[in-house]
């Protein structure tokens, strides 16, 4: 019986040759040789993780990076809502168009600078709320216009990338497992989903430092799970390097206050360039490692670009593949922390007004009243989850989130969050549903060269014209052929 959870996706190498050979070139020939050679024990489960690496890039939503590609909740999504307008969800409502809306559009990197875009639009607490605007998701273009800044391009908010334009990015979820119902926590920026990611919440009543509702924080006192870890003597390290991005925790008090022999201070200490490789390598991971990418390799908009994010990505892939051992027992798990600006077309789960820990009525340290909003959960970003489990091009359809990571760890390490709200944890899972145990290994995958990629993203910037979206004969976004997945209809609270 099939797996409703699962829907397969077509092989690579059959959108490679209909895209006239993209994927030329091998990205990383030791996730080949690893896929070609692991196998999965008589009895695998998730008793045989012992490594899991989680990665958070910046600012793109998943409508951006994939929703014209085949098989996922796309832009020939069925179940897309009706605007009031009369049309769907994907006529977004303007006034810079003399059709009276924006539809989403193709922002071509091999005609103009798109391989690095601006920031399409705002992302903050007030204007994610507002392009939310109470479930209708009707006001995309409206809630950025109000907020933009002189000069801003807005029609950038519905641009997205073809295959072609971020040939890695497709080719990682074409060889593993993505998740197309993957939510980022709050409709709101990158610290407070950040701080979601790495502690399971913003303390939205405002009880030890929170509410984290902006880029803005002075010190916390809450429990992050890395202390959680410690307390269980469960090995853990941030991986970050000068210049990059970095954890959340140096906002915390207890890391702040950590003597010099705590593993608060020595697993949050700067890593030298390539120590990440070399501890993969060697088999020296600790049980969760945090990896943060370096300068210009975390994909926001304005100061970095996809093909940047690839080199970083597939550079800490291959060193994990290059050890079979490591390989076989480690899962890597990508995500981007919030939208970024750019459109996404389904509607975020979101709880019943009063639904304890979900609804912000303080002021947050940064000046921002919550407003009685809900939190989350925000709107839709990728997640491609890397491992000798989840291979062979699968699409994962349960609604998660990013304390669906601390949730996936709670299950391979026994230590519990205690900081997710029960609304979460009835409305996201946990990961493992997307893990395929009971199956071999799919054969191993060609991808993209990521340095070539990257020498002919830096040229395009540097000489291609600005992208511009269409005034006049719109054209729907056309989603490659492929099978919609089903996804689990679960409850939302």
């Amino acid at each position: 019986m099939t797996d409703p959870t699962f829907t397969r996706r077509r092989l690579l190498g059959a959108s490679a040759a209909a895209a006239g050979g993209s994927a030329l070139g091998l990205m990383a020939p030791n996730v080949e040789k690893a896929l070609a050679t692991s196998r999965p024990g008589k009895k695998p489960s998730v008793r045989d993780i012992e490594h899991v690496v989680l990665l958070m890039q910046e600012n793109r939503s998943f409508d951006q990076y994939f929703g014209s590609m085949s098989g996922v909740a796309g832009f020939s999504d069925p179940h897309a809502i009706q605007l009031p307008t009369g049309r769907n969800v994907f006529h977004q409502p303007t006034d810079i168009n003399s059709d009276g809306y924006l539809l989403p559009w193709h922002m071509d990197s091999r005609t103009t600078s798109a391989a690095r875009i601006p920031s399409p639009g705002d992302y903050s607490w007030q204007v994610s709320h507002a392009a939310w605007n109470g479930g209708k998701i009707d006001s995309w273009m409206s809630a950025n216009s109000r907020y933009a800044q002189t000069g801003a391009d807005i029609s950038l908010v519905m641009g997205y990338y073809e295959e072609q334009d971020i040939p890695f990015h497709r080719a990682l979820a074409d060889a593993f497992t993505i998740c197309d119902r993957y939510h980022c926590s709050m409709l709101s920026s990158t610290t407070p989903n950040r701080v979601m990611w790495e502690s399971g919440t913003i303390d939205p009543n405002g009880e030890n430092g929170g509410p984290v509702l902006i880029n803005n924080m002075k010190e916390n006192t809450w429990p992050t799970y890395a202390e959680m870890l410690t307390e269980a003597d469960v090995s853990w390290k941030f991986y970050w390097v000068d210049g990059g991005m970095r954890s959340q925790t140096s906002y915390w008090k207890a890391f702040r206050e950590a003597p010099t022999s705590s593993p608060l201070y020595i697993n949050s200490q700067k890593s030298q360039l390539g120590q990440f490789e070399y501890d993969a390598l060697h088999d020296r991971l600790p049980t969760v490692s945090w990896l943060f990418p370096g300068p210009g390799q975390d994909e926001h908009p304005n100061s970095s670009s996809p093909a940047a994010g690839a080199q970083f990505i597939a550079g800490a892939i291959d060193a994990i593949a290059a050890n079979p051992d490591v390989w076989a027992k480690t899962v890597f798990i990508l995500v981007w922390d919030e939208h970024g600006g750019g459109f996404d077309h389904v509607v975020p789960p979101v709880p019943p007004a009063g639904t304890p820990d979900e609804f912000v009525t303080r002021t947050s340290p940064g000046g921002v009243n919550g407003g009685g909003l809900p939190i989350g959960a925000g709107f839709r970003v990728p997640c491609i989850i890397v491992s000798p489990w989840t291979a062979g091009g699968w699409v994962c359809s349960e609604p998660f989130d990013h304390t669906s990571n601390l949730r996936f760890l709670e299950a391979v390490t026994g230590v519990e969050c205690t900081n997710i709200s029960a609304w979460r944890r009835r409305t996201f899972g946990d990961l493992t549903s997307a893990f395929r145990f009971h199956h071999r290994p799919a054969e191993p995958p060609t991808m993209p060269d990521t340095t070539g990629a990257l020498n002919l993203a830096k040229y395009e910037v540097a000489n291609l014209p600005a992208p511009t979206a269409p005034t006049t004969g719109q054209v729907p976004p056309r989603q490659a052929p492929g099978r919609r997945p089903a996804t689990p209809r679960r409850p939302h609270h």
